[in-house]
């Protein structure tokens, strides 16, 4: 969740034009950063292409996220959902929009590749978090099933779908996607920090700053990845808190073996791969179980920093410094 776009100036809002790391292809971009989704938020294209128009066409898309996977809002598609769940006894089926689906099949996805590491029918354990007028409904539990016919999922009583960052982390890379397609332009976007680049050149290399102690801010001295295609994702505990529904006020990782905290895994993790929605599924799991994430990092061919103590492990072959992939 912060990892983040090397900018200039990160003081500025707006950088018009930077260029890479002499050693890299030089190419002019332009860059912007804003806050949306109580988060911040990083686009970069080519500078052939109007910068205003490629952000506002992102916000557009930001906007249907928050409408569809925020759980602060009592209007959007899954706390509707929540409330419909408690009008039969027992778990029922549900039509959804598109996006949803989408969201919920890379969910889905998440959840049998870290061994249900990575649940986002957890959501009852932030119920307080999150507001919910009667936290007695809702299930910390929670069951989510797809069914076989497109747009359909069965889901039990009181089942509040938590995205969080998963979600952000895949609609990064749609949005990426889309845009690219959109503009003719490579493109890179990056939400709450998990980033995704799409290019059509192959040549264009945005560089990446991965710090160690998980801050939101660019300082000189950190780590810097050169991405050309694929994503970049970091988990951390150290940067956010939130309220349990018990009351408890401690970071946001919790294991769902236990319902509890994360008090083991790494303390922050950065992935490198394929897919942004996939990183950020490896560095969740990496903050509650180190062993098995390294495992599924090494497995899938993605690679990884896990900072435990101030002390790093390397999964995968990663490198800073250097162009990827």
């Amino acid at each position: 969740m912060y990892s983040q776009l090397c900018l200039a100036d990160c003081n500025k809002q707006y950088v018009s034009r930077w260029r890479l790391n002499q050693v890299m292809d030089v190419r002019q971009l332009q860059a912007v950063r804003f806050n949306a989704l109580g988060t911040y938020i990083d686009l970069a294209c080519m500078s052939d292409v109007d910068l205003d128009l490629v952000r506002d066409s992102l916000i557009q898309k930001v906007r249907r996220l928050d409408e569809i996977a925020s759980c602060y809002r009592p209007d959007s598609e899954v706390r509707r959902l929540y409330e419909a769940t408690l009008a039969d006894d027992t778990e029922a089926s549900f039509e959804v929009s598109e996006s949803l689906w989408w969201l919920l099949s890379k969910a889905e996805e998440a959840k049998q590749i870290s061994s249900g590491l990575v649940d986002v029918g957890k959501g009852g354990v932030l119920a307080k978090e999150y507001e919910m007028s009667d936290l007695e409904s809702v299930d910390l539990y929670g069951h989510i099933e797809l069914s076989h016919t497109p747009k359909f999922v069965r889901l039990g009583r009181g089942t509040l779908v938590d995205l969080h960052s998963l979600g952000k982390a895949y609609w990064a890379e749609r949005c990426a996607n889309e845009l690219a397609v959109e503009f003719q332009s490579d493109v890179l976007v990056g939400l709450g920090g998990d980033i995704s680049v799409s290019s059509t050149s192959m040549g264009t290399y945005f560089p990446i700053a991965i710090p160690k102690d998980g801050r939101s801010l660019y300082q000189r001295g950190d780590d810097v990845v050169y991405v050309s295609q694929g994503g970049v994702a970091t988990s951390t505990k150290t940067t956010r808190q939130v309220c349990y529904r018990d009351g408890e006020i401690t970071h946001h990782i919790f294991d769902p073996r236990t319902l509890r905290p994360s008090s083991k895994g790494a303390d922050v993790a950065t992935v490198m791969g394929r897919s942004t929605g996939m990183c950020n599924v490896l560095s969740l799991m990496s903050l509650i179980d180190v062993e098995m994430a390294s495992l599924a990092i090494d497995n899938l061919g993605y690679s990884a920093r896990l900072m435990v103590n101030d002390s790093a492990t390397f999964v995968g072959g990663f490198a800073t410094g250097v162009k990827w992939p």
